[in-house]
């Protein structure tokens, strides 16, 4: 039996709440959880079944060291009672439980109810050639449709054009839509933080007013301030007895 932490005790035992747990690597986070199921499972006053719960993980490798070590803790609930029926149930009902990453959670959701999504459930995840292709394709047509349509943001796009790529091609604009896109899909609200993105170099209300006020005058004083120390060495130097001639060569000062 291991020694529980007070700490990590609260974390397995604590319920009719939700509980929110911060810890370090190494710390004993999978150990914890597992026994945090376990105990849920044999409650005797209100148990539980391992599929009723669902397990998210990071990485397949840690949803099946997870679900192997569930396994492991039925085994030896079993030993110690090996007439619970509940428990034996629960054996069974381990290889259909939800211990599994986010996504492949969420890809299990969808095939389970595509028909109310109206999509093929025999769809699948692409891989990331696929994916890239496909990019590609979207952004072509994306771009091929803003250098044929002839509207008012149309000179924007160009001046996008103009400013991030060379007079041959226009390659470097579309690697700075995709990185962009790449990390604003990362955001939960990608639409939303793209918008507040673009706000900030809006110059409505005077530079003074802008995010980047700040960090630029910041940057400025920084760099003024090295140069007023260089000059102040190199003015050091001059009043030295040799001037620049030190040690009998010159000194070149940067």
């Amino acid at each position: 039996m291991p020694q529980w932490t007070d700490q990590q005790r609260e974390a397995i035992y604590t319920k009719g709440q939700d509980i929110l747990i911060a810890a370090a690597a190494g710390s004993g986070k999978t150990a914890v959880l597992v026994e945090r199921i376990i105990q849920k499972v044999i409650d005797t006053e209100s148990p539980v079944n391992i599929d009723e719960l669902m397990v998210a993980t990071f990485t397949n490798a840690a949803a099946q060291e997870m679900r192997t070590r569930v396994q492991l803790a039925l085994d030896v609930a079993l030993e110690e009672n090996p007439t619970s029926d509940h428990l034996k149930k629960q054996a069974t009902l381990l290889q259909q439980a939800s211990i599994s990453t986010l996504h492949s959670f969420c890809l299990d959701l969808v095939k389970r109810y595509s028909y109310k999504l109206d999509i093929d459930p025999g769809f699948r995840i692409a891989n990331d050639l696929e994916a890239d292709l496909l990019r590609q394709e979207v952004l072509e047509d994306l771009f091929e449709y803003w250098y044929s349509e002839e509207n008012d943001e149309q000179v924007a796009f160009f001046d996008v054009v103009d400013r991030f790529s060379s007079d041959r091609h226009d390659q470097d604009v579309e690697s700075i839509i995709l990185k962009l896109n790449d990390f604003a899909m990362k955001n939960p609200w990608p639409t939303e933080w793209l918008d507040e993105i673009a706000s900030n170099y809006e110059l409505n209300e005077g530079i003074t007013n802008s995010p980047w006020f700040g960090i630029i005058v910041d940057k400025v004083t920084d760099t003024l301030e090295q140069a007023k120390k260089e000059a102040e060495k190199c003015h050091a130097i001059t009043l030295l007895p040799d001037g620049l001639i030190i040690t009998g060569k010159l000194m070149t000062v940067t």
